[in-house]
């Protein structure tokens, strides 16, 4: 067992649950979750839910559970950690308290429902969870959960083979999750906790798909790799929200590790101050048509000039600028709107104001790999966060006229 302080100490950690689980909530709810039926009924008749329990379902995720249990007469609440989940409970049962928050804080007072279910919701990974379940119940409150059972052993393991393609931590996480499910595991725990009356029972259950496509689509709805849980959990500590750059990278987060890798050793080759820096990536982003990466670099640059400068560079202008950052400014628009029409001439203008050839090539390679991400997220369609574009100067949102225009969406959900 951990302590609360311990379980509750990064609430991110959880928040980022909705970036694995609630990205492809529709194909959860109306694919994914419809197979766990049998499930739902099984334990729901076995706990003998029915009219007037107060009835919490932890990790409700998209409420079919709930549905189920009202229908039985209970008085229905449920917690997820994913907001889109949540959104398509909340449709779907208008009249249960849910909630979008943190399983091992739950926002009930003591002795507050009579029966608590957790449908493959609660893991090894999350004991104080079941604590957090106990407080909540009344005395002579009943418990259920599920959790897989010996998947080797199964005939349907091989619909879950992809998952052990993932990186090897991943996969441990994996066996650290299923952990209750082992004998005497999760009865060892309820115990701890101060169940009693523990049983254990076994809920055989099918996978049905009715196409190859449909498999996959289901399958998919799973969480994402670590790799790209991390890009989610640096998002919400560096910006408070996911970037939706970083969503589209979750794609093959290896891949921008790498080219991170690059431009960072680039940036050591010709070594520029941070506001050259800026004055290159938004001079360049602003001349291939990059409204994302234009805002991002537009608002950075206003902080160590002014946003009549950052609007100046994004707009074509030099104002404010010194006459090696010009330089920067005129080879980055250079580089991103038409390569092969650069001459000697204009090499000999970054010479002029000091830059070595060693520097020029380096400086030419970080535009370039900056042009390259520029263009991928702009290929497949990412839009800058609404939460980027209401961040950013005035000045600098009236210069972007150009590119896909922000996301209007908030992704910052309220509970």
């Amino acid at each position: 067992m951990t302590d609360q302080t311990t379980a509750s100490s990064d609430q991110q950690q959880w928040q980022v649950v909705d970036e694995g689980w609630g990205r492809k909530a529709v194909d959860f709810a109306a694919l994914a979750e419809p197979t766990n039926c049998r499930e739902y009924v099984t334990v729901q008749h076995r706990l003998g839910v029915g009219a007037g329990d107060r009835l919490l379902d932890i990790a409700c995720g998209a409420g079919l559970a709930l549905e189920l249990a009202a229908l039985r007469g209970a008085r229905c609440a449920g917690i997820d950690a994913s907001p889109r989940l949540v959104a398509v409970a909340r449709d779907r049962s208008p009249e249960a308290d849910l909630r979008v928050g943190d399983m091992n804080a739950l926002p009930w007072d003591d002795d507050t429902f009579d029966v608590v279910t957790s449908f493959r919701g609660i893991w090894g990974t999350t004991p104080h969870a079941v604590a957090e379940a106990f407080r909540v119940l009344s005395p002579g409150g009943r418990l259920g959960l599920t959790v897989w059972g010996h998947i080797k052993v199964s005939p349907g393991a091989w619909a879950l083979a992809p998952f052990a393609l993932a990186p090897e931590p991943k996969v441990q996480n994996q066996a650290d999750m299923v952990a209750l499910g082992r004998p005497g595991a999760g009865e060892a725990l309820l115990a701890e906790v101060g169940f009693t009356d523990i049983e254990r029972i076994e809920v055989p259950f099918v996978f049905e798909f009715s196409d190859p496509e449909i498999y996959a689509r289901v399958l998919s709805a799973a969480p994402q790799t670590e790799a790209a849980q991390r890009l989610f959990k640096d998002d919400l500590e560096d910006v408070g929200y996911v970037r939706n750059v970083s969503r589209l990278w979750a794609h093959n987060p290896r891949a921008l590790d790498g080219l991170s890798d690059l431009l960072g050793e680039t940036t050591s080759a010709g070594p520029l101050t941070f506001r050259q820096r800026a004055v290159l990536i938004t001079a360049a982003a602003a001349a291939l048509g990059d409204s994302y990466c234009s805002l991002a670099w537009g608002k950075r640059l206003s902080e160590v000039s002014s946003p009549g400068v950052a609007a100046a560079v994004i707009e074509g202008g030099a104002q404010g600028l010194a006459d090696d950052e010009k330089a920067l400014a005129h080879w980055a628009r250079l580089v991103a709107r038409d390569p092969n029409a650069i001459t000697e001439a204009d090499v000999d203008a970054l010479r002029s104001v000091g830059f070595d050839d060693g520097q020029i090539f380096a400086i030419t390679t970080f535009v370039s790999l900056r042009l390259a991400f520029a263009a991928v997220n702009d290929a497949l369609g990412a839009k800058p966060d609404g939460e980027l574009a209401d961040a950013a100067p005035e000045e600098v949102r009236m210069a972007v006229t150009f590119g896909r225009p922000p996301d209007q969406k908030s992704r910052k959900q309220a509970d």
